[in-house]
């Protein structure tokens, strides 16, 4: 496949996850359903058939799962510790001005996630959901467009497209211009752990660094809004 057709189908995929996300979200106001069309169809599936197609999935699988060794792993934690510390002071700060819990709470609750779920909900954020979004997007997407583009364009690339589906969530939960400034937060965020990639080409450091930043929503998510 020449580099212009690989580019324009990584894009496809890319849309693919803002797509499936709106869907979940907006059009069905599920997170089941979201979870479902993002995690498994998106998240899951397209690179394990791309992978497949390729003839590589075997060799991508153990590249992702090789030891970067203890320096990876500490790096890791460290970035993702900054992180969590970052989500909660930024979420109370945010919490104590023209944001209130109780609207977004009742806006999670649209999407079916109530007090009971939030338990389930929590440990599937943390565990699956970052692990997850590192395969595809540090993963699957980023090594993919580093075959056709410099590894600046490339990170920018794949780290706009991984925020830009945090953009609908951001709108929907803190209205357009916060939402719009957090979906900045997640871009930068996502372009460190583009650049992590460089050293650490495994998934532990940036799956590590991105559980305990969401393990920071989950903190948020009990201390304040449920």
């Amino acid at each position: 496949m020449k580099k212009k057709q690989v580019l324009l189908v990584l894009l496809a995929y890319s849309f693919a996850a803002t797509l499936s996300v709106f869907y979940g979200l907006v059009e069905k106001r599920s997170l089941f359903v979201t979870f479902v069309a993002f995690h498994l169809l998106v998240c899951l599936l397209v690179p394990l058939l791309h992978a497949w197609w390729e003839g590589e999935l075997s060799v991508q699988w153990k590249k992702a799962w090789k030891n970067d060794g203890f320096s990876g792993i500490s790096y890791g934690l460290a970035v993702g510790a900054m992180l969590f510390i970052g989500i909660i002071t930024g979420a109370w700060l945010l919490l104590q001005g023209q944001i209130h819990a109780v609207r977004i709470r009742q806006a999670m609750e649209t999407w079916g996630l109530t007090s009971q779920l939030l338990l389930p909900f929590s440990l599937y954020l943390v565990l699956i959901n970052s692990l997850l979004e590192e395969l595809m997007w540090r993963g699957f997407i980023l090594e993919r467009l580093l075959s056709t583009l410099t590894r600046f364009q490339a990170v920018l690339l794949s780290s706009f497209f991984y925020s830009l589906y945090h953009l609908i969530i951001g709108v929907v939960l803190f209205g357009l211009v916060w939402g719009a400034l957090i979906t900045g937060l997640v871009f930068m965020t996502g372009a460190l752990w583009g650049w992590m990639k460089r050293w650490y080409p495994s998934v532990y450091a940036t799956w590590l660094s991105h559980l305990l930043a969401d393990l920071g929503i989950v903190v948020v998510l009990y201390s304040w809004v449920y």
